[in-house]
């Protein structure tokens, strides 16, 4: 048998390849999930390496880990993203093989150092082009990630049959290692990277439309169905972007405020019974710079909302140092106890929502200020002894 390569470009740097020209049945695991305690989640890369030893220790008590797109960017080993990741998923997963891993993807913006984005490059036949210049359409990321091309990055135009076919396949690919569980599928939701600027009204249906078969195809190959409640036997996990999307049952709040406007999309996505990660907005920076201490009003207005399969997390998608990654671990809020919803939570005239939880925990959240309290149960299981920097 010829040795088989990860679409031509790469070889696993773990746990072999798949059989030459052959998928494998993806298939990954769902996450824990426990009414016990609020399920936080881990979302962030080093750019520089793998994380060490210590860093292992604080990730691997999250239930939930993906690798951001970054992952040894910036370190003097070779290979591409889908190496870094995968590797790194793979320390996590020596941990805890219960951690369900997932693997970034940018269901718009061809990233110039994944492997597949070299695939691509020369596909010139399915770019998306601009409806009016007729010109391959580039656009910038996050400027969080740099270097980036000065003219932009191509995009995948999921219009074409073969241009899905790739973008899924190296979600299956990943899956498929054995040490990742399903796909983080940035920019998947309509009209991402305001792509409807450069399209005409066809080519922006057909390209939209395109999206949404790339993600119903995965969500279905991980056991769901789009637009159904997340499985409890689900076999991994394709994440969306917003709770009106078509095709997912998975999604992340990536910009999470503590007011009534994110409260409700919460309970837009908890009320179809899809899994849920909310993450604090990277524009409330005391998230950052403070940390577990700040965000209380956060996790309250999470708490008002959230679901079966609510997850909660915080930090920038670049994480600098191991002090950041302890601070990610909040055991004063995380090993309290919770307890069952006593029922979904009720707003008052007066802008005041409350929630109780079977264990004894209550919440209430004030619309008017944006505040919120949290009367835990009980004590931390865990003595906090995160860093500060």
């Amino acid at each position: 048998m010829a040795p088989c390569t990860f679409h031509h470009a790469i070889k696993w740097l773990l746990y072999g390849c798949i059989a030459s020209h052959v998928l494998k049945k993806a298939q990954g695991i769902a996450p824990r999930w426990s009414w016990e305690t609020v399920m936080p989640f881990f979302h962030s890369c080093n750019e520089t390496g793998l994380w060490s030893d210590e860093a292992l220790d604080v990730i691997s008590k999250f239930p939930m880990v993906t690798v951001e797109k970054g992952q040894g960017f910036l370190s003097n080993s070779s290979g591409y993203a889908e190496d870094h990741i995968i590797t790194q998923l793979a320390a996590v997963k020596a941990r805890d093989p219960t951690i369900q891993t997932v693997f970034y993807m940018n269901s718009v913006l061809n990233w110039f150092f994944y492997a597949f984005a070299e695939e691509y490059k020369n596909m010139p036949a399915d770019w998306l082009y601009d409806s009016t210049t007729h010109k391959p359409l580039r656009l910038k990321g996050d400027p969080m990630f740099q270097p980036q091309p000065s003219k932009g990055m191509l995009v995948f135009n999921h219009a074409i049959p073969g241009v899905r076919s790739l973008w899924k396949d190296v979600c299956y690919n990943a899956v498929n290692s054995g040490v990742v569980d399903g796909c983080y599928a940035d920019a998947s939701d309509q009209d991402s990277h305001r792509t409807e600027n450069y399209l005409n009204a066809s080519d922006r249906a057909a390209f939209e439309a395109g999206k949404v078969i790339t993600s119903a195809d995965i969500t279905r190959k991980f056991g769901g169905e789009p637009g159904k409640p997340y499985p409890q036997n689900a076999t991994g996990v394709l994440i969306g972007k917003k709770p009106d999307q078509e095709g997912i049952n998975a999604i992340q709040i990536e910009d999470f405020e503590a007011n009534e406007e994110h409260i409700q999309i919460l309970l837009e996505a908890v009320a179809h019974g899809y899994l849920v990660q909310v993450h604090v907005s990277l524009k409330v920076e005391y998230s950052v710079t403070c940390g577990c201490s700040c965000i209380t009003n956060e996790l309250a207005a999470f708490l008002i909302g959230m679901g079966k399969y609510s997850y909660f997390g915080y930090g920038t998608w670049i994480s600098p140092n191991l002090a950041d990654v302890k601070s990610r671990w909040c055991p004063d809020f995380f090993t309290r106890p919770l307890g069952k919803p006593l029922g979904s939570s009720t707003r008052y005239a007066n802008g005041i929502w409350r929630r109780s939880f079977s264990l004894g925990t209550n919440v209430t959240f004030d619309a008017n200020t944006n505040k919120g309290t949290i009367d835990w149960a009980g004590p931390p299981a865990e003595v906090a002894t995160t860093a500060r920097y």
